[in-house]
């Protein structure tokens, strides 16, 4: 479906970028994936083969975002896609969260994904293409003890908005995908950042989903690809959950 194509995934060394990754590969497009570990980077570069190239980036600092983006210019010339996979959760309400704390959420979740943008759009101008950021049902609602968290993924959602109508005369697309909780190793992080144990945790977040289960890094990748194919050519703008029907409630 994206042979030919170059695709930029950031947080791409686990979770649902990993999972992007490997499915952008698997569909014949040629991948930058970036994140911060190296070890990880190079088992995702063994795991795809030729189609993926880790490159080591962190997604906070404008340059490393540039030089990302300049990285997929030389190796194919082009660049048709990017997902902002890139993110971080603090567990916490307004007293519990430290300036340090708030000032990480944001700038990995959401100053991250601005910078990612920014440098990429010349790049996907030149032929049309598609940004996909990974948001988060607390994109579209609030939640408890995640207050830097929620002002990131909100303030991701408008951002995508905004971008969408800025170029959308430039046949860039820009959407974001929504999920709830995914079965990922940020539950392990979740955890230990409450005192818990990761198992008892998944239990619970099962039992919060209306379909009984967490959502899993492919499903979240699945819709991705949707978004950035040409099945989705005329979709821009837009919040799609993938959350099992915790929006719903």
């Amino acid at each position: 479906m994206f042979e030919q194509l170059t695709a930029i995934v950031t947080g791409a060394t686990s979770g649902v970028g990993r999972a992007v990754a490997l499915a952008f590969a698997a569909e014949g497009a040629t991948v930058l994936a970036v994140g911060r570990d190296r070890e990880r980077g190079r088992d995702l570069e063994d795991e795809g083969g030729k189609r993926i190239r880790f490159f080591a980036a962190d997604v906070t600092d404008p340059a490393a975002c540039e030089a990302a983006v300049a990285q997929a210019g030389k190796v194919t010339e082009r660049l048709d896609f990017l997902v902002n996979a890139a993110g971080v959760i603090h567990v916490g309400n307004s007293e519990a969260t430290a300036p340090e704390d708030w000032r990480r959420v944001l700038a990995v979740n959401l100053d991250g994904a601005f910078y990612m943008c920014r440098a990429a759009m010349p790049l996907l101008r030149v032929r049309g293409g598609a940004i996909v950021n990974i948001g988060s049902d607390y994109s579209l609602m609030a939640g408890p003890d995640a207050v830097a968290y929620c002002a990131s993924k909100g303030g991701l959602l408008q951002m995508t908005k905004a971008m969408a109508l800025d170029h959308a005369t430039d046949g860039v697309r820009v959407n974001i995908v929504c999920p709830t909780v995914v079965d990922t190793p940020m539950i392990d992080d979740i955890a230990r950042q409450k005192g818990t144990e990761p198992v008892e945790l998944r239990h619970a977040y099962d039992a919060y989903v209306p379909t009984g289960r967490m959502v899993t890094p492919e499903e979240v990748a699945d819709t991705v690809l949707f978004l950035a194919s040409d099945r989705a050519r005329q979709i821009t703008g837009i919040a799609l959950p993938v959350d099992g029907g915790t929006t719903a409630m």
